[in-house]
C-alpha cells in the first residue's frame, strides 16, 4: 500500500540517522554541547521589555492608530491648561483612596480632617531632586498650573464642598459643574442628594512634556509610593498607586519566583533519574545515568535557546519566565519514549548495538519527531498573534523546543549509545570503570554487595524497566481488560467530565484580562484595583475628535457636528448630561462671528483668551496662519461600565457610529487600548488554536498516513480543548492573551501524549487486540505516565508563586497534562481497542495452530481485509472496515427524533447475522442522522449570542436535547436492538457456510423463517415467538416509518 511504503520511507531514513550516531556517538555529542554553548553567548544581548500595554494588548489596533492621529494632531497638555481628560494615555500620576476602615460613612468632619492632612503631606512633604540638587515638591511638577486642574476630585477638597459635606447638602451625581460619581466610594444618594459614601479617590497628575521633567515626574512617583506605604492614619485605610505601578510590581513578583526554577529542575531531575532506577540489582542494565542526560538535553536547548533569540533581537518577557517549566516537560517525555523503544529492541546477548540504536530510532525516533514538529509548529503559529507577549513567548519556546529534539537526537541519543557499549562490557553504572559479573558468580558475598555490585547484560525490557515504568501500564490494563472500567470511563468522559462540566464551564468562561491579576496578592496595588472595583465607578471621558479640516462657521458643519454628539448620547453608557463642547460655549459668548470661516476663527482666538475659554486651548488645533482649524475635540462621559463585556461592546458602539457619519472624526479613551483585548482575544484565540488544530492533524497523518487514527487523535484532541476551555471557569480564569499562550502551548501538549499512544498501537506486533494493546501500553503507557508525573512535580511549585502569570500556567498546565494523561492511558487506548479492531498490515501474522501431534504449524500473514475474530485464531471477513469511524462520527450527538430513523433501519435491512444487521442498519441511517444533526447544532449554535432570553432557553433546551438523544440514538438504541431483538425473520437472509471434515466451506444456506442465529452465528436455534412473522415486521416497518414522517 501507498501509505506503508510512505511509513517505511520515513522509519528507514530515522534507522540510518540510528546507525550514523551509533558510529560517531563520542563525536557528535561534543558537537552539540559546543554548538549549544557557542549559541549560549547571545545573551549578552538580551533585552527586556515589560510594558503592559505593549505587551498585552493587540499590537497596531484601532485603538492605538487612533491615539498616533491624537499624538500627531495634539501636543502634550501637561505643559499648560491641563485637563486630565485631555490625556491620549493615562499619562504619570500618583493615585491615593482614603476609605473608612470600618467602612462607614465618612462625612463628618473626623474624616475631612484627616483627608485634608494626606493631602498636605502629598502636596508638600514629598520631594525629588535633580541632578543639579535643586529640590521639587508636587506643586513644581504637577502638570499645568492651577491646582484645580490638576487633581482629579480636587472639588472634594474644596471648602465650599467640605462644608455641605458634613451638613449633608451635597448633590449628586453633580455638585455644580463638577462631577462627583468617580471619586466618592459606594456613594448612595437620595432624590438628588449625597446620603453616603465611605471614601474619596485623588488622582495628582504630573508633567512629562520633555526627557528631563519625565524623569523628575517618575522620581516623585516612586517617592509618592514609599511615602504612602510608611504614612499613619487614625480612621481610614490608604490604598495607593501610580502610573508604573503594575509594571514595577510585575517584575518584581516575577524576579521572585525565579526561585522555583532551581526546585523544579531538582524535582524533576530526580524524578527522571528515579524513574529510570531499575531496582533488580542489576547494576549493568540500570539507566539511572541516563535520565541525568536526559535533563540535562532541554535545559541545554534552553540556554542556546534563549541566547539565539536574543541575539536576533526578540524581546524577553515576564512570561517568557513559564517557557522552562514546559521545554523541560518535553524533553522529559521525549527521553522516556527514547528509552522504552530501546528496551523493545532485541538483547545484546543477539544483535549489536548499532542493530539496537537503528531499532529504537525507527520506532522512537519517529514518535518524537511527531510531537516535536506538532509543538513546534503550534507555537510558529501562535507566533503570528497580535499580542506581542505571545508572539515573543511563542518565538521563544518554539526555538527551545526545536533545540530540545535537536539535543535528543545528538545528545541524548548519543548518550544512549555510550550506555549501551557500558553495559555490553558489564561495567557498573555508578563506576563506569568496574566490571561486574553475574549475581550467581559471586560465591560468599553479603547481601548489601549483592544489591549494589552484580549486573549481566538484559535480556527483556523487565531487565531495564523501574517500577515506575512497570506498574502505571499494570493500573491501566487492568482497569482497560475489565468491562466495569469500560464502562466506568465512558460515563465519566461523555457525562461528568466532559459533556456536563466542560461545555458549561465554556459557555460561563468569561473573556479579557483584569490587569490587577498580575500583581500578586499581597501587593499595594492589588489592594488599590481591588477597592478600585469594588467600591469606585469606572466612568471615562470619551473623545470625539474631528480630524480633518472643516468649515465650523457653516450651518450644515455644526449640524452634522451636533448629529454625531447627539447620536453618541443616545447609548445606553453615554451619560447626557455631561458634555464639553467648546463650540456651544464659543457661540454663546460676546465674540462669537459666524458670518466667514475668517471671522469665525478670528473671534475663537479671542474666545480661547478669555478665563472662560482658556480650558479649551487644548482642544483646537490651527494652521500656521491662524485662518483654518485643523482638529477640535469635543466630550462626552461614559456610564460605569465593570465588565469586560460591556466594555468591548461600547467600544464596538462607538466605532460603528464614526463609520456610518459622512465627518471625518474618532471616538476615543485611552482605556480603549485595553478594551482592545475584549474585543479581538476570542477571534484571535479560535483562529489560532484552529489552525493549530488543523496543522497538527496534517503533521500526524503525514508520519502515520492512516486516516482512522487522524480522525481518533483528532475527537481527543478536541475533547481535550474543551476540557481546558471549560474548567478554566471553574479555575477563575479568563480568556486573555496570557491564557491564549497556554492555549496554544496546550494544541502541542494534548497531541503528544495521543501521538504516542497512537503511533504505539499502529507500530507493535500482536496476536490479537489485546496483546497489541498490551504491548502499545508497555511501549508508550509507561513513558507518558512518568513524562506526566515528572512535569506536574515541577510545575507544582507553580502554586507557590505570587505571579498570576506563573499561578495561570500551573493551572492551565495541570488541565492540560492531567486531562491528556487521562485520555491517553485511558480514553484513546479504548477508542483504539474497540473501533480499530482490523490489522490491515501485511506483515502482521497469525498464530500457528497445533495439529493432532502438537506441532505448531508456521504463522501466515493475515490478509488485507480480514480481522481476527474473538478466539484470536480463525480471521472474519470484514465487510464494513468504516463502521467504526461511522460510530466516531455519530458520537457528536443527535436528538431523539432521529432513533426511529435506526429502529427502522434495524428491522428493514439484511444480513446473515446479528452484527452485520447492525452494521447494515447503521449504514443506512447514520449519515442522514449525522448531516441533519449538524446542520441542526450549527443552527442554535448562533444563538449563544443572542440577548433575548426567549432565544437563549430554546437554544440551551435544544442543545441539550440534541445532544442527549443523539448519545441514545447512536448508542444505547443500537445496543438494545441488538440485544434484545435477535431473532432474524426474513427469509432471504443466510446463514455461513460450514467446513467439512476437508476443510471445504459449503455453500450459504438459507435462514428459514422462525430461525434465529445462536452467538456464534453458525447454529440456527428454535425460535420460541414464531408468531413475530413477516406480517409483523411490516406493521412494525409501517409504524416507524410514520413516527418518523
Amino acid at each position: 500500500m501507498c501509505h506503508k511504503k510512505w511509513e517505511d520511507i520515513i522509519h528507514n531514513s530515522f534507522g540510518k540517522l540510528g546507525a550514523f550516531i551509533s558510529d560517531y556517538p563520542v563525536r557528535i555529542m561534543v558537537c552539540c554541547i559546543v554548538v549549544n554553548l557557542l549559541l549560549t553567548i547571545g545573551l549578552i544581548r538580551i533585552e527586556v521589555e515589560n510594558d503592559v500595554e505593549t505587551l498585552y494588548t493587540p499590537m497596531d489596533s484601532q485603538a492605538i492608530q487612533d491615539r498616533s492621529v491624537l499624538r500627531n494632531l495634539y501636543g502634550d497638555p501637561t505643559d499648560s491648561h491641563f485637563r486630565s481628560y485631555q490625556l491620549t494615555d493615562f499619562g504619570l500620576y500618583g493615585s491615593v483612596m482614603i476609605l473608612s476602615k470600618e467602612k462607614t460613612d465618612i462625612k463628618t468632619q473626623a474624616y475631612v480632617y484627616e483627608i485634608n492632612s494626606i493631602h498636605n503631606v502629598i502636596n508638600t512633604s514629598i520631594t525629588v531632586t535633580d541632578s543639579f540638587g535643586t529640590v521639587f515638591t508636587f506643586s513644581d511638577i504637577s502638570a499645568g498650573s492651577d491646582p484645580v486642574d490638576v487633581i482629579s476630585g480636587s472639588i472634594l477638597l474644596s471648602q465650599t464642598f467640605q462644608n455641605n459635606f458634613v451638613m449633608n447638602n451635597v448633590t449628586y451625581p453633580f455638585f455644580g459643574q463638577n462631577t462627583l460619581s468617580p471619586f466618592l466610594a459606594n456613594a448612595v444618594s437620595e432624590n438628588g442628594m449625597l446620603t453616603s459614601t465611605i471614601g474619596v479617590k485623588l488622582q495628582y497628575y504630573l508633567k512629562h512634556y520633555n526627557a528631563s521633567v519625565r524623569e523628575l515626574s517618575k522620581s516623585w512617583e516612586k517617592a509618592f509610593a514609599s511615602k504612602l506605604e510608611n504614612i499613619q492614619t487614625n480612621l481610614t485605610d490608604i490604598a495607593y498607586a501610580y502610573s508604573d505601578s503594575l509594571e514595577t510590581e510585575l517584575t518584581k513578583n516575577t524576579n521572585s519566583d525565579i526561585q522555583y526554577f532551581s526546585i523544579t529542575f531538582a524535582l524533576m531531575m530526580t524524578y527522571a533519574s528515579i524513574a529510570s532506577l531499575s531496582i533488580n540489582c542489576n547494576n549493568a542494565a540500570n539507566r539511572m545515568n541516563l535520565g541525568f542526560a536526559g535533563i540535562l538535553a532541554p535545559i541545554l536547548a534552553i540556554a542556546s535557546a534563549f541566547g539565539f533569540v536574543s541575539a536576533i533581537g526578540v524581546e524577553f518577557t515576564n512570561i517568557v519566565g513559564v517557557m522552562p517549566f514546559l521545554v523541560v516537560g518535553i524533553g522529559i517525555d521525549d527521553m522516556f519514549i527514547l528509552m522504552s523503544g530501546m528496551a523493545d529492541a532485541s538483547p545484546l546477548t543477539k544483535v549489536t548495538i548499532k542493530d539496537r540504536m537503528v531499532f529504537m530510532m525507527k520506532k522512537s525516533g519517529v514518535a518524537i519527531t511527531i510531537t516535536s514538529l506538532t509543538d513546534l509548529l503550534a507555537f510558529a503559529i501562535g507566533a503570528t498573534s497580535v499580542f506581542k507577549s505571545i508572539r515573543n513567548f511563542c518565538i521563544y519556546t518554539g526555538v527551545s523546543v526545536f533545540f530540545c529534539y535537536l539535543n535528543q537526537l545528538f545528545f541524548f541519543c548519543p548518550a544512549m549509545r555510550i550506555n549501551e557499549q557500558r553495559t555490553k562490557d558489564k561495567r557498573h553504572f555508578c563506576i563506569s570503570c568496574k566490571k561486574v559479573k553475574r549475581k550467581e558468580d559471586y560465591v560468599g558475598k553479603s547481601k548489601c554487595f549483592l544489591l549494589c555490585v552484580p549486573g549481566s547484560i538484559p535480556e527483556t525490557r523487565l531487565d531495564v524497566e523501574s517500577p515506575m515504568e512497570k506498574y502505571p501500564k499494570k493500573v491501566i490494563l487492568f482497569v482497560l481488560n475489565h468491562t466495569v472500567g469500560k464502562i466506568v470511563i465512558i460515563f465519566v468522559h461523555v457525562f461528568l467530565a466532559f459533556l456536563g462540566a466542560s461545555i458549561y464551564g465554556c459557555i460561563n468562561l468569561q473573556q479579557g484580562l483584569q490587569l490587577f491579576n498580575l500583581a500578586s496578592k499581597d501587593s499595594y496595588f492589588y489592594k488599590y484595583s481591588l477597592l478600585d472595583e469594588d467600591y469606585f465607578t469606572t466612568e471615562p471621558m470619551i473623545t470625539l475628535c474631528v480630524t480633518k479640516v472643516q468649515d465650523y462657521h457653516r450651518n450644515e458643519t455644526q449640524n452634522l457636528l451636533n448629529s454625531v454628539l447627539s447620536q453618541t448620547k443616545l447609548d445606553s453608557h453615554i451619560d447626557a448630561q455631561a458634555e464639553i463642547n467648546w463650540l456651544e460655549n464659543y457661540k454663546n459668548s460676546a465674540v462669537y462671528d459666524s458670518s466667514s470661516e475668517t471671522a469665525f476663527v478670528s473671534g475663537l482666538i479671542n474666545f480661547l483668551g478669555s478665563q472662560e475659554g482658556q480650558a479649551f486651548t487644548n482642544d483646537l488645533v490651527l494652521d500656521k496662519s491662524s485662518l483654518k482649524i485643523l482638529s477640535s475635540r469635543f466630550y462626552l462621559k461614559s456610564k460605569n461600565m465593570k465588565t469586560s463585556n460591556e466594555q468591548g461592546d461600547f467600544m464596538k458602539r462607538m466605532r460603528k457610529i464614526t463609520d456610518s457619519t459622512e465627518l471625518p472624526c474618532i471616538l476615543y479613551t485611552p482605556a480603549f487600548v485595553f478594551f482592545e483585548q475584549y474585543v479581538q482575544i476570542l477571534s484571535s484565540t479560535f483562529q489560532t488554536v484552529g489552525i493549530a488544530v488543523a496543522v497538527m492533524l496534517v503533521v500526524t497523518f503525514i508520519f502515520m498516513p492512516d486516516f482512522r487514527v487522524v480522525i481518533i487523535v483528532c475527537l481527543t484532541l478536541i475533547s481535550i480543548l474543551a476540557g481546558i476551555f471549560g474548567f478554566m471557569y471553574y479555575w477563575d480564569l479568563t480568556l486573555s492573551s496570557i491564557t491564549m499562550i497556554h492555549l496554544v502551548m496546550s494544541v502541542g501538549f494534548s497531541v503528544d501524549f495521543s501521538v504516542h499512544i497512537c503511533h504505539a498501537f499502529i507500530s507493535v506486533d500482536g496476536e490479537n487486540r489485546k496483546i497489541i494493546l498490551e504491548n502499545a501500553l508497555d511501549r508508550a503507557g509507561g513513558p507518558i505516565v512518568n513524562a506526566a508525573i515528572s512535569t506536574l512535580l515541577g510545575i507544582c511549585m507553580l502554586g507557590f508563586a505570587r505571579s498570576y502569570i506563573f499561578n495561570s500556567f500551573g493551572i492551565l498546565m495541570f488541565l492540560v497534562i492531567g486531562f491528556g494523561l487521562i485520555h491517553a492511558s485511558f480514553f484513546l487506548p479504548l477508542f483504539l481497542y474497540a473501533f480499530i479492531p482490523w490489522i490491515t498490515k501485511s506483515n502482521k501474522t497469525r498464530v500457528g495452530h497445533s495439529d493432532e501431534n502438537g506441532q505448531i504449524s508456521e504463522p501466515t500473514p493475515v490478509l488485507k481485509g480480514e480481522r481476527y475474530s474473538k478466539d484470536d485464531h480463525v480471521p472474519v471477513a470484514e465487510p464494513l472496515p468504516s463502521l467504526s469511524v461511522i460510530h466516531l462520527v455519530m458520537s457528536v450527538g443527535f436528538s431523539v427524533d432521529f432513533s426511529v430513523h435506526i429502529c427502522h433501519a434495524f428491522i428493514s435491512v439484511d444480513g446473515e447475522n446479528r452484527k452485520i444487521i447492525l452494521e447494515n442498519a447503521l449504514d443506512r441511517a447514520g449519515g442522514p442522522i449525522v448531516n441533519a444533526a449538524i446542520s441542526t447544532l450549527l443552527g442554535i449554535c448562533m444563538l449563544g449570542f443572542a440577548r433575548s432570553y426567549i432565544f437563549n432557553s430554546f437554544g440551551i433546551l435544544m442543545f441539550l436535547v440534541i445532544g442527549f438523544g443523539l448519545i441514545h440514538a447512536s448508542f444505547f438504541l443500537p445496543l438494545f436492538l441488538y440485544a434484545f431483538i435477535p431473532w432474524i425473520t426474513k427469509s432471504n437472509k443466510t446463514r455461513v457456510g460450514h467446513s467439512d471434515e476437508n476443510g471445504q466451506i459449503s455453500e450459504p444456506t438459507p435462514v428459514l423463517k422462525g430461525e434465529r442465529y445462536s452467538k456464534d452465528d453458525h447454529v440456527p436455534v428454535a425460535e420460541p415467538l414464531p408468531s413475530l412473522s413477516g406480517e409483523i415486521s411490516s406493521q412494525h416497518s409501517q409504524l416507524f416509518c410514520q413516527l418518523s414522517t
